[in-house]
């Protein structure tokens, strides 16, 4: 869910023959390591998005909001700040913990006759434990197990690309919509492994990745509702017993994966690429309920390209799917929706982002008889002030929002603010 910005021009343009690396971060603005002074095995983040918006036409009716989430996460570690080369087996361990905090009105996209939420920060709000495990890495990289209460995302479906958005349609694993999926903030206990096939030569790590990586996920789904009402949350979905499981296949070696590992190079400046590398993404799940004793099985799929556009610093477009049985867990049958994105359009702006998007969401009839699809459209342009402030001002169509045509289109307006440390 996290936007992950990075730092002013002023910080990351440096000149060619510089000898301080442009992706250094600038030490000048605080972090949460450096205030509260953590020791090497420990690290902690807090990061604070906080969004206004309002429809000035559209909908049921119009009205503005706030929303904001505050999420603090702390790793613990022995190897945390080790070359992997030296690690032993203490150093393989890594303990997380996530806690995120929703504040403001929650469900603003429903009270104004939409399908989704305008912001993928729009939950019910209060106090939720978002992560609680114990991971081992591999020393090369090849194995990692993760076991302990956490979510599907980031491990899987949600590509880098879609956290550039603020509309949950695109910022929220491809809208896909099988409820009690755990999708962020929802957990439940389970066990997620990640495995990179081939080569791992050390003194070779280009060869890594030439087959893809392969994560697979399984969740207990029984205890989700109680472990996201465990500080007093009302988690407003219905309580399944059962299980999922999910295996997803991505492979980064596609055509501009060397460019976009490279930093900008313009006018004898070297600039920070702010945008994600080619990605191909495939997977495929199923969710299981004990009640109807019936599976509901789900796939889905993205694509990142890089772009040579003559147009800005740096540009990607991407595409990306999901689908599902149309069971009455599944609100959304089909996703379909594709963007583009590109960085340095404004002079004297290099790490500035404009992001494009359309998602269309075709409904289940089973559940809404006589609806049809939503189709949304995002603008937003990411203001990178420095390593810690970001501002992303955006712009949101939504056309026939929830599928019923008795309600006007939405044009919705605000502006996204992050702070991180």
């Amino acid at each position: 869910m996290l936007l992950l910005t990075g730092w002013g021009s002023w910080a990351q343009a440096q000149p060619a023959n510089t000898s301080q690396s442009p992706l250094a971060p600038d030490q000048s603005w605080p972090t949460l390591n450096g205030m509260v002074n953590a020791p090497n095995w420990l690290n902690l983040g807090l990061n604070v998005q906080s969004s206004f918006l309002g429809n000035p036409t559209g909908g049921t009716t119009k009205a503005t909001n706030w929303v904001q989430q505050t999420t603090f996460d702390a790793s613990v570690s022995p190897g945390l700040n080790k070359d992997r080369k030296q690690w032993t087996e203490a150093d393989h361990w890594t303990a997380h913990l996530e806690l995120m905090v929703f504040s403001g009105t929650a469900g603003y996209g429903e009270a104004i006759g939409n399908a989704y939420a305008l912001t993928a920060t729009d939950h019910p709000t209060g106090l939720w434990l978002t992560e609680a495990t114990i991971q081992r890495k591999d020393r090369r990289g090849a194995f990692d197990i993760k076991a302990g209460i956490f979510s599907v995302n980031p491990g899987s479906v949600e590509a880098p690309i879609l956290n550039s958005y603020v509309n949950s349609v695109f910022n929220n694993t491809l809208n896909l919509n099988i409820d009690n999926i755990p999708i962020n903030p929802f957990v439940a206990p389970g066990i997620q492994l990640h495995w990179q096939p081939g080569q791992h030569d050390e003194s070779a790590p280009e060869k890594a990745g030439n087959y893809g990586d392969w994560h697979y996920a399984a969740f207990l789904l029984d205890p989700e509702n109680n472990l996201s009402s465990l500080f007093g949350v009302n988690p407003g979905q219905q309580q399944i017993n059962g299980h999922s499981q999910m295996l997803q296949w991505s492979f980064s070696k596609l055509p501009g994966t060397e460019i976009a590992s490279e930093p900008i190079h313009n006018q004898n400046q070297l600039i920070s690429r702010q945008l994600p590398p080619p990605l191909l993404q495939i997977g495929a799940g199923y969710l299981y309920d004990k009640a109807s004793q019936k599976a509901t099985k789900h796939a889905f799929g993205s694509l990142t390209i890089l772009s040579q556009l003559p147009i800005g610093l740096d540009n990607r477009f991407w595409i990306g799917a999901s689908g599902g049985d149309k069971t009455s867990l599944n609100l959304a049958p089909l996703f379909l929706s594709g963007g583009w994105l590109s960085q340095g359009l404004l002079p004297g702006r290099p790490l500035d982002v404009l992001a494009l998007g359309y998602g269309r969401s075709s409904f289940n009839n089973a559940i809404n008889p006589g609806y049809s699809q939503e189709s949304t459209i995002e603008l937003n342009y990411n203001i990178a002030f420095n390593s810690t402030l970001s501002a992303q001002p955006f712009a949101q169509w939504m056309l026939n929002p929830a599928g019923n045509r008795s309600v006007k289109n939405i044009v919705a307006l605000g502006i996204q603010l992050q702070l991180q440390f």
